[in-house]
């Protein structure tokens, strides 16, 4: 059980806290701001061109920006429940943002998202709030994040809620038939030999170094894309297996998987997964199966991968700096559908 808070202090450190949690490790790029791990992208939504955020923030997974799935915004006066954004604290005085279960239709006219379809569309459960209510009317409040850990888990919570909106957003537009036009309707190993052989030592990267560079690479191919009118999708399993790209490309629907290397086990973890997620999303089993790695790998790998049906393709990154700039190669942008 928590407990709406109107303490200004309370509600004004605990907005400041999450904004300074986004802004630290957001790429600026152009009016808005994108973080690579948790693949969304945010901005200021009273003034994009503002280098810090304000009260409104607008934040989304399309990373054009220009389809946003949910807007925190704090209230004017604090514990403001008819405002959809809050801070609330439980019984240990630990502060929480929260959320009302209800998205707006960015569609003049189109009728909102409530309280129950939002659980329905976006398989999240409410949280009970003590002053969640005004004039009689329930309202229904989701935790956005806790706000007294890392800025690294604030990020993530609110990543995935950004995640769970968008796709309640995108679930709801597929019923009604109706789509808003932005909208999206990881050293190399040896060739393997009859004898023994040794494998060269690696560097070990760490896995939130693996999420943002693939965040990074899953950005900047859903931006060239969108740009060009083609839908890229990132289908999730309910058990939470989530498929790195399916791609409507014009001469038939792509199953992408991307790795930040191109070693042997890059290569096994990849081949893996895409042959698994189709079984385990059935709706992807007549999808053309694309392996995206920042370079060949081994001959041997690129002969078994050609072997299984599976098609190889690579992409590079101009620099080593955070949100380089990524080329992929000519045939993949081809295979996509662009020029």
């Amino acid at each position: 059980m928590l407990t709406m808070s109107s303490d200004p202090k309370v509600v004004g450190h605990g907005f400041e806290t999450w904004r300074r949690a986004l802004i630290e490790t957001g790429v600026r790029d152009g009016l808005l701001w994108r973080l690579p791990e948790q693949r969304i992208v945010f901005r200021n939504q009273a003034d994009n061109r503002s280098e810090s955020l304000g009260e409104r923030t607008a934040l989304g997974t399309d990373p054009t920006g220009g389809y946003w799935a949910v807007q925190i915004n704090e209230a004017d006066t604090p514990g403001n429940a008819n405002v959809t954004t809050g801070i609330a604290v439980n019984e240990q005085g630990a502060p929480f943002l929260i959320r009302q279960g209800r998205l707006n239709s960015p569609i003049a006219g189109n009728p909102h998202i409530l309280e129950v379809d939002f659980r329905r569309l976006t398989n999240l459960e409410p949280t009970p709030v003590l002053n969640g209510d005004t004039s009689g009317k329930k309202r229904e409040w989701h935790i956005v994040t806790r706000l007294d850990v890392d800025a690294e888990d604030i990020r993530d919570a609110t990543g995935r809620f950004v995640d769970r909106c968008a796709l309640a957003r995108l679930r709801d537009a597929e019923v009604d038939g109706d789509l808003p036009d932005t909208a999206p309707v990881e050293g190399l190993g040896r060739d393997e030999q009859a004898e023994g052989y040794t494998v060269g030592p690696r560097i070990a990267v760490d896995a939130k170094e693996v999420r943002r560079l693939q965040g990074e690479v899953w950005q900047q191919l859903a931006l060239l894309l969108r740009s060009a009118g083609i839908l890229i999708d990132k289908p999730r399993h309910a058990a939470g297996y989530e498929v790195d790209a399916v791609i409507a490309a014009p001469a038939g629907a792509l199953l992408v998987e991307i790795k930040t290397g191109n070693s042997a086990a890059d290569v096994y973890g990849g081949m893996g997964q895409l042959q698994l997620y189709p079984r385990l999303l059935p709706r992807l089993g007549d999808h053309r199966l694309v392996l995206l790695l920042p370079g060949l790998p081994q001959p041997a790998l690129v002969r078994a991968i050609d072997e299984c049906g599976v098609l190889l393709h690579t992409y590079r990154r101009q620099s080593p700096d955070a949100y380089a700039k990524v080329e992929f190669d000519d045939a993949f942008l081809g295979l996509c559908g662009l020029d």
